[in-house]
Parts: structure tokens; C-alpha cells; sequence
């Protein structure tokens, strides 16, 4: 199918392309988002064109109500532990059902960006109030939502109680290697990483916020920052934390002993130049809010990296070892 990437009036549909495998982050917007290389990039700002062909779906229907242990990072480690990192390759991943509905934007985003981690095209979230109001005042353009059709057929289906599910790391050295928080007690670490697109939000650090502040403790490894934007960064110094009597992130996480949040950037998060911040440059372990752990992924080749909610990672931090956040958040 041949597709303007600007505005396909003929099917009502509007398609974003970025030259990042994590644009599928828009379809927390229930927006038909993903990413390209840099050789169709060029075709489409030439052209204003580009071959897509229309994924199958996978559906993912997860009900019940959301542990206060739990996270969207939780989630979306169960869905791509139970089809593995190559299960929904070129296909769509659409995500419904009572949990879903019950999840802010940040956690949509979450949902839908490491959709690519299980292969797939896209991801997408079915629009409804809390999408709409999340955009008013960001937006004055008009836009209408699609929806898939009553009778939409999918490839498979997929249904999950999230109300009986318990905190997940994804072990080294795949998003895959899927196993409960509480099986890896024993895992020493050097390191905790909050950060990226996948875990550099907003609410990502006030989750964290909330660990620090329910232990009053100070952490025992070095613990790096990474907001995800400008914006972000700026939250984390004037947002007041739930429950904290007026402090802000940046003052819990200065009291727990955390390395001050670094300036808005991908950081460590797809390793770069030995003098990126937060690089891991020796093997170390490292429990990160990412949303890769393949061998060399944050730096050293042989670097070990548990992928973990802010929940988790900051719950790590506190102990030295990888921990379910259960330990602090009752």
C-alpha cells in the first residue's frame, strides 16, 4: 500500500514516521505510529510517500484492577515475556480492556513504545477521554479517532488478569527473559538507571519519588537520572510529590542520595561515547527503566542490565540488589 505520510484523506488516516524504532510511542494516541530508517526517511521528505503494508493484529485484552506495586513497564514485560522478542514481527499490537482504560498517558506511551521490543510495527491504544483531555491546550489542530470495527478479525487474541500480577524484570540479556522481581533477591548490582523514552517520564520519576520517600532511606548504589525532555526536567524541580508535603522530585531524590537528574537526553540508555553519561564502561549490573538489555546495549559488551519499572529500579536502588518494590509500597 502505497501511503502519504502526511495526510491520507482517502482512508481518514494520518500516519507518523520517525527515525527512531521507538515513534511507536504515539500510538498511546491511538495513532498509527512507527519507525523507518534513515534511506525511507529521505524517500519520504522527497516523495511524501512510502511502501507500508497493513499489519495483522495481535490484541491484548488486560482487565482487572491495578496493583499499587505495579507499573505499565510491568505490563508490557509480561506481554513481550509470553510472545517473545520476535512474536509480533511486522504485526500491530492493539491494547484494550479495563486496565488499560484505567492507565494516565505516560503509562499508554510506556505500553505502546516497547512494542518494537517484541517485533512489532506499531502499537496502539483506543482513544477515549483520557486521551482527549490530556490534549486540551496542547493542540488546536482538529482530529477525529479511528477505532477498529465491532467485527475486526485479529490474528490472536491475548487476555491477561493483571489484578494477580506481580512486579517483572526482564533478566539479561533480552526484554524477554521474563521473571518475577522477588526471584532475583539475591542479584547484587552496581547501578540503578532512570531514564529514556521508555522511562524518563514524568510520572516514571514520580513513581520513583514515591519509593524514596515511602523508605526514607538513602540508596546504596550509585543511582543516575535521565529525564526524557525539557520538560520533564523542569517537572522534576517544580512538581510537588504526592503525599510529600510539598517537596518536589528533585529534592527526594537529593535526600535519598541520587546523582543530580542529568540534562534531557538519551544518555546511557543505547550506550554511545565512552564519556556519555551514566555509561556503563566496566561490567557492571545495572537495574534500568530502558527498554533493552542485549549484550553491549549501555555500553560494556558484557555489562548486565535487569529492565525494571521505576517502581522496581528505585526499590534496587535502596537495597543493592534487585527487589520488588513490595518491600516499600503496601
Amino acid at each position: 500500500m502505497l501511503l502519504n505520510c502526511c495526510y491520507v484523506f482517502y482512508i481518514c488516516l494520518q500516519v507518523l514516521l520517525g527515525t527512531d524504532s521507538h515513534t511507536c510511542t504515539a500510538g498511546a494516541f491511538g495513532q498509527f505510529a512507527t519507525g523507518i530508517g534513515n534511506t525511507d526517511a529521505g524517500f519520504v521528505l522527497g516523495t511524501g510517500k512510502l511502501l507500508l503494508k497493513v499489519p495483522p493484529t495481535l490484541r491484548f485484552v488486560m482487565d482487572g484492577e491495578m496493583p499499587p506495586y505495579l507499573l505499565a513497564k510491568d505490563l508490557i514485560l509480561q506481554i513481550i515475556g509470553e510472545i517473545s522478542v520476535a512474536g509480533a514481527t511486522y504485526k500491530a499490537m492493539e491494547f484494550v480492556g479495563t486496565t488499560v482504560e484505567s492507565l494516565n498517558m505516560e503509562e499508554r506511551m510506556t505500553l505502546c513504545n516497547m512494542v518494537v521490543e517484541a517485533g512489532g510495527k506499531n502499537g496502539v491504544v483506543p482513544a477515549d477521554s483520557t486521551t482527549f483531555k490530556y490534549l486540551e491546550g496542547k493542540t488546536s489542530l482538529p482530529y477525529e479517532p479511528v477505532y477498529s470495527d465491532a467485527q475486526a478479525s485479529y490474528l490472536s487474541e491475548y487476555r491477561f488478569d493483571i489484578s494477580k500480577l506481580e512486579p517483572l524484570v526482564a533478566k539479561p540479556h533480552s526484554p524477554d527473559n521474563r521473571a518475577l522481581a522477588r526471584e532475583c533477591k539475591d542479584v547484587k548490582i552496581d547501578r540503578v538507571y532512570i531514564g529514556s523514552c521508555t522511562g524518563g517520564k514524568t510520572e516514571d520519576f514520580l513513581a520513583a519519588a514515591k519509593v524514596f520517600l515511602a523508605s526514607g532511606k538513602k540508596v546504596k548504589v550509585p543511582t543516575f537520572l535521565v529525564p526524557a525532555t525539557q520538560k520533564v526536567w523542569l517537572d522534576l524541580y517544580t512538581l510537588p510529590v504526592p503525599g510529600s508535603g510539598g517537596k518536589t522530585c528533585s529534592q527526594i531524590f537529593e535526600e535519598a542520595g541520587c546523582d543530580t537528574p542529568a540534562s534531557p537526553s538519551c544518555g546511557a540508555c543505547l550506550g554511545g561515547p565512552k564519556d556519555t553519561y551514566a555509561r556503563m564502561n566496566e561490567p557492571k549490573v545495572c537495574v534500568s527503566t530502558t527498554n533493552r538489555n542485549f549484550p553491549g546495549r549501555m555500553g560494556h559488551k558484557e555489562g548486565q542490565i535487569y529492565l525494571a519499572s521505576p517502581y522496581t529500579a528505585a526499590a534496587s536502588a535502596l537495597t543493592g540488589y534487585v527487589t520488588d518494590p513490595r518491600e516499600f509500597l503496601q
